[in-house]
């Protein structure tokens, strides 16, 4: 019984943390771009306004989509997605000239994109092993084929 439960709770507690660190950042963010110097880094990042925005949505929508496995893997496969093209836009753009994007990337926000997509990658393969409810498993496995002896006496002396 404990395998069942433990299963989903690892990934919607990864999704929660994850949530909860994304609107850290964000939060953080913007209250850095209100006090002067407005370009001072939060941990290893310059995040300006609509990064900052992002990575807050983003959090918000990580912790509010962690009610279901379902809506864990829409968001993951969402994440993955957004934060990979992302990242590949970042990469490309800030190699030529940092400032040219709408999210000012520099190199430790493409490597936080990038992790990002890669722990949406993890979360989405992760959810997906989840074994079904067992309601549902106990039906598959309850059903009887035909001659067969009821499911009890271990041995299969039916003849063919």
């Amino acid at each position: 019984m404990v395998d069942r439960v433990a299963g989903p709770l690892i990934w919607i507690l990864v999704h929660v943390v994850q949530g909860v660190l994304l609107i850290v950042l964000g939060a953080v963010g913007l209250i850095a771009l209100t006090v002067p110097p407005e370009d001072q880094q939060v941990v290893l990042f310059e995040l300006n306004p609509a990064h900052a925005l992002l990575l807050l949505v983003t959090g918000v929508l990580a912790v509010v989509s962690a009610w279901t496995l379902r809506t864990i893997r829409w968001f993951a496969a969402a994440e993955l997605a957004v934060f990979l093209v992302l990242f590949l836009y970042g990469t490309a753009q800030s190699t030529a000239n940092e400032s040219s994007t709408i999210f000012s990337l520099d190199p430790p926000e493409n490597f936080l994109h990038a992790a990002l997509a890669l722990l949406g990658f993890i979360v989405l393969c992760g959810a997906y092993v989840v074994p079904r409810s067992a309601s549902r498993r106990r039906l598959i496995t309850t059903m009887h084929r035909p001659g067969a002896h009821e499911a009890g006496s271990g041995d299969d002396q039916t003849s063919r």
